[in-house]
């Protein structure tokens, strides 16, 4: 699968592909009440034949400005292939 169609089953921008492992994430600021197993439950639900491969949470404080899934940003993230059927 490319990355474009990945990102149309989930819905969102925020899916890169890198050494045959795409990584999802969903940007938070405080009070989120979202875990990474929501990631991971949607992915599944979108793409059944996903194949999770790790799930975390990267927590930064507050930078204002900072980029989307970078290392200033907090987000939840999942890394998964595809498995082609």
């Amino acid at each position: 699968m490319t990355t474009k169609q990945v990102s149309n089953l989930l819905g969102t921008n925020y899916v890169r592909k890198s050494k045959g492992q795409f990584k999802y994430w969903k940007s938070y600021y405080y009070g989120i009440t979202l875990t990474a197993d929501k990631l991971v439950e949607h992915v599944k639900a979108k793409i059944p034949n996903a194949v999770i491969t790790d799930s975390g949470n990267h927590w930064h404080s507050f930078v204002g400005g900072a980029a989307s899934g970078s290392v200033k940003d907090s987000y939840l993230w999942v890394t998964f292939t595809v498995s082609e059927q």
